[in-house]
């Protein structure tokens, strides 16, 4: 998946499942994982996400920045 269909696949999957995740680069590829999994520590760069979109403003900053870059 290429890094926006991650974000959206992410997000409504949140919804469903009422958790938060983590969208992240891992081993050259974007990886979807909940934010209570220690593995997402390890993915750069990543955003969180939730069941209503972007979590933070800091990370809708870096996603459109991943976007204009072709992520």
């Amino acid at each position: 998946m290429t890094f926006k269909e991650s974000v959206l696949y992410a997000i409504k999957t949140a919804h469903k499942q009422k958790k938060e995740f983590v969208v992240g680069k891992e081993d050259g590829r974007w990886e979807v994982r909940e934010l209570a999994d220690p593995r997402s520590d390890q993915m750069s760069p990543s955003i969180i996400v939730t069941g209503k979109g972007i979590k933070y403003p800091d990370d809708e900053y870096l996603y459109a920045q991943l976007i204009e870059e072709g992520a």
